[in-house]
């Protein structure tokens, strides 16, 4: 094969990969392969398609093959270090990261994943660092951003005023030059009008979105029309459920921001609500783009988006609370709305089983239990269930978590559970599982226990919901209060600490006494039930007329700009 053919191939390949014909692409490399079997190009290039297919042990056989022909740059230690991400080898990833780091310290991929990697392992000082790093590359991008910020939210070295400019910053670089100078709505002004609202969302499948909206949008849409934007690929039970709801959908997932942003132009949308914040695959530079009269963020995030052009965040007197934010202690862009109760509303899935006996009534031992991420799982938050395990010595802790399937991840937590006396035999430790398996293995678990500052959302209602407390510890940020609000709206305050004592005597307490426990338990899935967090109808109500107030003032500016346009004719 004469180089002309050589290169002919490899950039077909790479054209073919870009265009995402992975098979095309394939073919064009091993044709390389077949004549040149050490070709480091072709070899470098089949071990990025492997790991942009996600088959990790593809990716390391062509990378590690590259690296002995030549010497990787920058981007081939970070493929490599993604290769080893996938392949659960935590260290060597981010040996790879920091060699690409040290290639190019501007590398804003490898600072983040750099970053990842320490979050996952608990060192938040490291962790914090790499995000920073990426922050002060030129050649972060508005995804990788948004990924560092969140982040830098379960990370306690970072104060509230750093993350609210860091929000500000992310605005400022990418959103900020899609900001209309002036935008005509053909929309009516009519404050008392059935309101268009548009949900945008990459999410809507079961996964946090789909399962907190389950129960409103059927209520919401005999309310207002409804259109959903459909800015992901993922499509499930949970979608065709919220499709059959009487909603016009729209699949944006292909279109541009700009394309997307004429859609609901011509669609009139009157609130246009942003679901995902700066969660994965979001669509926030459509929201600058201004396409509807108000636009407001709710749900999957759970801080500012920094836009200018968002108007309104809705949560809940608990999540924010009037002082806090008085304090500048939660900092937002947008004005503020609140729902009168939790800003979630909570749909039990239909696949729940029945709620299973106490455990302990049987094992003689109380079961404590988290189910959530594992990079919440801070060495402050094992401190302090290490003094509560420490209180009562006969009981055990059961954590569950896809991160758990990492073995360097496993063997981190079990050495910081020692490291306060904690043996690893009161700890057992599952990886992931299905959502129907995990609600199933609350059959093992007596009490739960939420994570900080980083609070669980969804895993906090499965458990209430599979007839198991959860005790939670209120901090100041609005992630940090998610556990206090969803308790309150529960009808159970008394589950929420305001400090670690509290959160070791409150776990202790309801540890102590079974009989009640048992009662709790085979009494508390009727009582979430029927209380406002599970109350879709309402919170339908709720949401509407908090979405309707910044209508109203729309309705109300645009009618005064007439006005004065008109004064001003002569």
């Amino acid at each position: 094969m004469n180089e002309a053919v050589r290169e002919q191939l490899l950039a077909a390949g790479l054209a073919n990969q870009r265009r995402g014909e992975l098979a095309q692409a394939e073919h064009c490399y091993r044709l390389v392969l077949t004549q040149r079997p050490r070709d480091a190009d072709a070899l470098y290039r089949m071990g990025v398609l492997a790991l942009q297919c996600a088959n990790a042990q593809g990716a390391l056989r062509y990378l590690r093959e590259t690296q002995r022909l030549r010497d990787l740059d920058a981007d081939g230690w970070y493929n490599l270090g993604m290769a080893h991400v996938l392949d659960y080898a935590v260290d060597e990833a981010r040996v790879a990261f920091e060699r690409a780091r040290d290639l190019d310290p501007a590398h804003p991929s490898a600072a983040v994943s750099l970053g990842n990697v320490h979050k996952l392992m608990g060192r938040a000082r490291e962790a914090g660092e790499a995000y920073l790093a990426a922050v002060a590359s030129p050649r972060t991008d508005p995804v990788l951003f948004s990924q560092l910020l969140i982040g830098l939210h379960t990370n306690p070295t970072i104060d509230a005023d750093t993350l609210f400019e860091l929000h500000r910053e992310w605005a400022r670089r990418y959103a900020s030059r899609w900001y209309p100078r002036a935008t005509h709505f053909e929309n009516t002004p009519d404050p008392g009008k059935r309101l268009t609202i548009g949900l945008l969302s990459p999410k809507f499948s079961a996964d946090i979105v789909g399962h907190f909206l389950r129960g409103v949008v059927r209520p919401l849409a005999e309310e207002a029309k409804l259109c959903f934007y459909h800015a992901g690929t993922s499509t499930d039970w949970v979608t065709a459920e919220l499709q059959q709801s009487n909603v016009a959908w729209r699949d944006i997932s292909r279109m541009d921001d700009d394309a997307a942003a004429a859609l609901i132009l011509r669609d009139r949308v009157d609130v246009l609500v942003d679901l995902a914040g700066h969660a994965p695959n979001h669509r926030l530079l459509l929201f600058a783009r201004k396409p509807a009269p108000v636009q407001v963020t709710w749900l999957d995030y759970f801080d500012t988006t920094g836009l200018d052009t968002m108007d309104v965040l809705v949560t809940d007197r608990v999540s924010t609370p009037p002082a806090l934010v008085e304090r500048g202690v939660q900092r937002f862009v947008e004005a503020i709305a609140y729902l009168p109760h939790s800003r979630l509303c909570f749909t039990a899935p239909p696949f729940a089983p029945p709620v299973a006996t106490l455990p302990a009534s049987s094992r003689g031992h109380v079961t404590f239990g988290c189910f959530g991420r594992v990079d919440k799982v801070l060495p402050e938050v094992v401190a302090l269930w290490s003094r509560l395990l420490a209180a009562i010595p006969s009981s055990r802790l059961l954590l569950e978590s896809g991160g758990f399937d990492v073995q360097p991840v496993r063997e981190r937590i079990s050495r910081e559970f020692e490291s306060h006396g904690i043996a690893r035999e009161r700890i057992e430790l599952r990886g992931g599982t299905t959502h129907e398996r995990l609600l199933a293995d609350y059959a093992d678990v007596d009490i739960a226990l939420d994570t900080f500052p980083y609070n669980g959302g969804a895993t906090t209602c499965d458990a209430l919901w599979m007839g198991v407390p959860v005790v939670t510890l209120a901090g100041e940020a609005m992630i940090a209060r998610q556990g206090a609000s969803l308790l309150t709206a529960a009808g159970h305050p008394e589950w929420i600490a305001e400090n670690d004592n509290d959160y070791v005597a409150i776990a202790r307490r309801l540890a102590s006494d079974l009989p009640r426990l048992d009662d709790t338990r085979r009494g508390l899935r009727p009582h979430l039930a029927a209380s406002p967090l599970c109350d879709g109808p309402a919170f339908a109500g709720d949401l509407l007329d908090v979405l309707r107030e910044p209508w109203q003032r729309w309705c109300a500016s645009r009618v005064a700009n007439e006005s004065s346009i008109a004064l001003e004719r002569p």
